[in-house]
């Protein structure tokens, strides 16, 4: 008893002092300065992490293309209330790295030069990886600038990882004491100091320096201001060509969400809403996926299927009559006949339909805009079972039903690649899949973190390595 005691006030002391530490790093309070039209030399991006807490907001990329507008690197047009445009004007010149990011992706959406803004959510990118490199590469500049650092110094992080030690130690002479006939004390002492070091690191992030919380109370008194004077809320994203760059420092201000929410840059693609450009003009698809009762399904095992379907619909039918019909509320006569209609009903429409889709196949081409896999169960060993989906549009209606495809077609499929494809009208599966035009967006996938790869910033505060030192 007396070495799990001690334990636990091994495991209470180095919590806290982990609690200490984390009081004593907490960010500095930030005072707003008075309403205020003077806007200092920081990105809107760096705007967006100094006045959010030093937690790098969503709005941040959708400002960050604004900015590029406001500075005549694309340029935002509202074509009608369904459709705004960004065209890309001309050679962007020097950028940052994490304008860049957003730049090459707008650029990898264009055709001709022009993405349609509800586009911008497109591309075969990895969006986590995407927005990890972006909110890097803010990170980095705002260190550079002197205005955020990582939340535990190198002393501080030494200290709390050897200190660590002492409560894994305590851990481990506790379990070989208490049970001597398994040798489990090492393991457990290493997993105990393994779950300490985590919790650290979980509550490592960035925070602010003086530099930044006087940054920060500046830019929050140009909130102030631009709340009572634009009506920022009401602008869209074209407005930009009006307001200037003052409509990008609103939207990292979280003042201009109309704006923000028409640049979808960092937000995934709706599963059922695409854009396609297949026939040369950007288009809106509504993207159906039907219940998976008589639609995605093969037709081959269909056919067993349907025969088991139909066996057990007339079983079940054929008791319930005999039921009925010894209380005499059913004919004897028509219980054969009554089950075995019911058993033809439930198996002939799926015997049909598989039948009509192997003896004939229609074939469809045009452009993939969505590819998805849903689980639809499990397997015997728990493992979770996919129903994968391809949704092709072949510019001849707005609304298209996904079909069902095996998993072995679908993984080296990818969004925006023109296909031809052979595909049961019925049960809507797709035989054979053939890939006539490669997507342009692939490639899109690697992003050059030009050195900010020593810094893993996640959303939670933005974690960075335990050894970064990120004075101030």
């Amino acid at each position: 008893m007396l070495p799990w005691l001690a334990a636990a006030a091994a495991v209470a002391l180095w919590l806290l002092l982990l609690a200490a530490l984390a009081v004593a790093t907490r960010n500095p309070d930030v005072v707003p300065v008075p309403p205020t039209a003077e806007l200092a030399a920081h990105s809107p991006a760096v705007v967006d992490l100094i006045t959010g807490d030093w937690r790098l907001c969503d709005e941040a990329t959708s400002a960050t293309l604004l900015d590029l507008a406001a500075r005549g690197a694309v340029r935002i047009e509202e074509i009608g209330p369904e459709l705004s445009l960004v065209r890309l004007r001309r050679d962007p010149g020097d950028l940052r790295p994490y304008e860049k990011l957003v730049y090459d992706h707008v650029r990898s959406l264009a055709v001709d030069g022009v993405v349609a803004t509800g586009a911008l959510a497109e591309g075969s990118r990895n969006l986590g990886r995407w927005r990890k490199s972006f909110r890097k590469k803010v990170i980095a500049e705002a260190r550079a600038e002197g205005l955020s650092r990582s939340r535990w110094s190198r002393a501080q992080a030494v200290l709390l990882t050897a200190a660590a030690a002492v409560p894994a130690v305590a851990i481990a002479v506790a379990v070989t004491v208490s049970d001597k006939e398994h040798d489990g004390g090492l393991g457990a002492g290493i997993l105990a100091f393994g779950a300490l070091v985590a919790l650290m690191g979980r509550l490592n992030g960035e925070r602010g320096t003086r530099r930044g919380a006087e940054a920060a109370g500046q830019w929050l008194g140009v909130r102030e201001h631009l709340a009572g004077t634009g009506r920022f809320s009401e602008q869209p994203a074209a407005s930009v060509t009006i307001w200037g760059r003052h409509l990008a420092y609103a939207a990292a201000l979280g003042l201009a969400p109309r704006a923000v929410t028409s640049l979808p840059v960092s937000v995934p693609a709706d599963d059922r809403r695409a854009w396609s450009d297949y026939g040369g003009m950007w288009h809106v698809v509504d993207v159906r996926y039907p219940r998976r009762l008589l639609w995605a399904r093969e037709p081959l095992p269909m056919l067993f299927y349907a025969l088991v379907a139909g066996f057990f619909a007339g079983f079940w039918t054929w008791i319930v009559l005999l039921v009925l019909s010894a209380l005499d509320l059913w004919p004897d006569a028509l219980v054969q006949p009554g089950f075995l209609a019911v058993g033809a009903v439930v198996a002939g429409v799926p015997l049909v339909y598989a039948i009509m889709d192997l003896t004939g196949k229609a074939e469809i081409q045009g452009q993939i805009v969505r590819l998805r896999r849903f689980q639809a169960g499990t397997k015997g060993n728990n493992d979770p079972k996919y129903a994968y989906w391809c949704a092709i549009d072949d510019g001849r209606a707005r609304e298209v039903k996904a079909y069902g495809i095996s998993a072995a077609m679908w993984h080296p499929l990818s969004e925006g690649e023109k296909v031809r494809a052979r595909v049961g009208r019925k049960l809507g599966w797709i035989d054979a899949i053939e890939v006539v035009e490669r997507s342009r967006l692939q490639g899109t996938a690697r992003y050059d973190d030009t050195g900010e790869h020593r810094i893993d910033a996640p959303e939670n505060l933005g974690e960075v390595r335990i050894f970064d030192t990120g004075q101030e």
